[in-house]
């Protein structure tokens, strides 16, 4: 259960990742955005990028990369993901990797009809054996809204 000061923290970040996620859907491509927060502070912005030549720009990978430019590390350890959907196997294996520990997802692969099969990334998580703090459904009305734009364009 989260809290009242929690909830809003969340859905101040998970705001601005929604803002990302615009931008991502202005330029034409799927509207998922991320952010990556530490100590309240966003240290990572990231936008899906997919359609500009380099199908590895997810928005959680974009952001993995400037939080780790801006902070001079590897090591995300301590930070919190911010993200509008569910991250794909690409980039939980790409947040496992730079230690972020908390994962707020906006909305769930299972909402919007994606199958990865029994993938979750809960089910990942365990699997590889990672202690990962999960919290969902953040915005999760927002989130569907901006997706859903791209899917009607399509």
């Amino acid at each position: 259960m989260i809290g009242a000061m929690d909830t809003n923290h969340h859905e101040t970040m998970m705001r601005q990742a929604l803002d990302l996620a615009a931008v991502a859907d202005r330029e034409g491509d799927m509207g998922v955005g991320a952010v990556i927060v530490r100590d309240g502070e966003i240290v990572g912005r990231g936008r899906n990028r997919i359609h500009t030549g380099n199908s590895l720009i997810h928005a959680e990978t974009d952001a993995i990369a400037d939080a780790c430019r801006t902070l001079g590390t590897d090591d995300l350890s301590g930070t919190t993901l911010y993200t509008t959907v569910e991250p794909c196997p690409m980039c939980a294996g790409a947040l496992l990797n730079a230690k972020v520990g908390h994962w707020v997802l906006g909305l769930r692969f299972k909402t919007v009809g994606r199958n990865f099969g029994r993938y979750s990334v809960e089910t990942f998580a365990e699997f590889v054996g990672a202690d990962i703090k999960f919290t969902t459904g953040i915005l999760e009305e927002e989130c569907l809204s901006l997706r859903s734009r791209y899917f009607a364009r399509k």
